[in-house]
């Protein structure tokens, strides 16, 4: 559920046919004074950002945001979505919107045509895809209250085992999710498979579990409050109005309604992530479902790249700009670019820190490739992997279970690899609940450049 850091209510921002009808103002001194350059674009500032604000010389606070609004109002387009009181959302492709598409379209691409080959190879594809669904499974459950650590959650996974609790079942539910949206991502978007990722997603974490993959009812209370103080910051739209409107979502995800306006793909995935989670459909995973769609809406529209990304993380590392950006667009007349401009700095953040691990991947492969080659000239690329896994994750473990799940091998295979490594004095096993998991050897990254170093001697 969103707002659930503690988040006051704010005074709603004054409306701008509240604004433009006060006898006081001079619309065109209000529009020159306001000019673009002083709205800090940036920012895209909100009414409670401007009241701690000086206004420009010769206006006051109040005419200062309707010069903003003017300024904003003129690129503004309507989408065929609407908030509970009937009112159509809308956004602005302002010039700070197009350079962040701009960014991401570039850099996205620029990763394709420089390390495509190098990184998302055939041969290590599937490794990488292991790790970013775990990496979105894992925060994604985080943010809605799951308490299990990363790596213990990632151990859950790998070793393919049944969870032992709530929290453990939420990580595995939104992993078996990610994979069910690649599974999907070529097909339109339908209520029933909404509620299909939905039931996905809350199996076996509910306090009533037929309402899993199930629209709320009139009678479920579905609202958010601040937990300070019970405030209530949202109401969501009434249970019976729930059917046509995931009809009307389902539509601008499939680009049959948009009208005349084109909508970048970006755009409308991030636009469908805010609907879900506005019009809270189900009881809970409302915030899990959303950001799952976003995935779908991305892989749809060809941005392959996101099957290696994960924007939970930055939303977990930036929860009170999140819950701001849906409070900020609920408040001032459904402006949803607080919320775009938020998930565009999430998405360009997500891809840099993409762009940052696969270039300490290459940096890496050429330190302890050489180490590794002259060290140890037997082992297949598969031992290599686990050791360059082990050295960046000291305080995990593996198993027969996790290798043939990562590198799709069978049983025998997987045996034989781990064994080698435990014989070659670089891992060690211990027999926890009938199964041998294998943890690397202290100071592993040390004992392969010494064996490196000392056969380089010799050599």
């Amino acid at each position: 559920m969103w707002y659930n850091r503690a988040m006051k209510r704010r005074k709603k921002a004054p409306m701008l046919t509240e604004l433009i009808h006060d006898g006081a103002n001079d619309i065109l001194k209000i529009m020159k004074a306001a000019k673009p350059e002083s709205l800090n674009m940036e920012r895209y500032l909100s009414w409670p950002e401007i009241l701690y604000r000086k206004a420009p010389d010769g206006l006051t606070t109040e005419q200062w945001w309707l010069g903003i609004k003017l300024h904003r109002a003129q690129a503004r387009q309507d989408i065929p979505l609407y908030s509970a009181k009937g009112q159509a959302f809308s956004f602005a492709p302002t010039q700070y919107v197009q350079q962040y598409l701009h960014l991401i379209d570039r850099k996205g691409g620029n990763m394709v045509l420089t390390n495509a080959n190098e990184i998302f190879c055939d041969r290590e594809r599937d490794k990488y895809l292991l790790t970013s669904l775990e990496e979105e499974a894992i925060m994604s459950s985080m943010m809605e209250g799951a308490v299990v650590t990363r790596s213990e959650a990632r151990q859950i996974i790998r070793d393919n085992r049944l969870p032992k609790n709530e929290h453990e079942r939420m990580v595995i539910n939104n992993y078996l999710t990610m994979k069910m949206i690649l599974e999907n991502k070529d097909k339109p978007l339908t209520p029933a498979f909404i509620l299909s990722l939905h039931r996905s997603m809350v199996e076996g974490t509910l306090k009533t579990p037929e309402k899993a993959g199930a629209l709320r009812g009139a009678e479920d209370k579905v609202y958010i409050e601040d937990v300070r103080t019970g405030d209530i910051v949202h109401m969501p739209p009434a249970a019976d109005e729930l059917p046509k409107r995931l009809e009307a979502l389902c539509l601008f995800a499939n680009g049959e309604n948009e009208g005349e306006y084109y909508i970048h793909p970006v755009i409308r995935a991030i636009i469908l992530h805010f609907q879900l989670a506005y019009d809270h459909p189900f009881v809970d995973g409302n915030g899990r479902t959303a950001r799952a769609l976003f995935y779908w809406c991305m892989l749809k529209a060809g941005y392959w790249l996101f099957e290696f990304i994960s924007i939970s993380r930055d939303i977990f590392n930036h929860p009170r700009y999140y819950y701001e950006a849906f409070l900020n667009t609920e408040e001032d007349e459904n402006d949803l670019n607080y919320f775009i401009i938020n998930q565009l700095k999430t998405i360009l953040n997500s891809i840099n820190d993409l762009i940052e691990h696969v270039r300490q991947k290459k940096d890496d492969k050429n330190t302890y490739h050489h180490a590794l080659e002259w060290g140890f000239p037997s082992l297949n690329s598969r031992q290599k992997q686990v050791l360059l896994y082990f050295i960046h994750h000291p305080d995990t473990y593996t198993s027969v279970t996790a290798h043939c799940h990562t590198y799709n091998v069978v049983r025998q295979t997987a045996r034989t690899d781990l064994n080698k490594l435990e014989k070659l004095g670089l891992l060690y096993s211990e027999n926890i609940s009938r199964e041998f998991i294998y943890r690397p050897k202290p100071n592993l990254e040390n004992l392969i450049r010494k064996t490196a170093a000392e056969l380089t001697d010799i050599g």
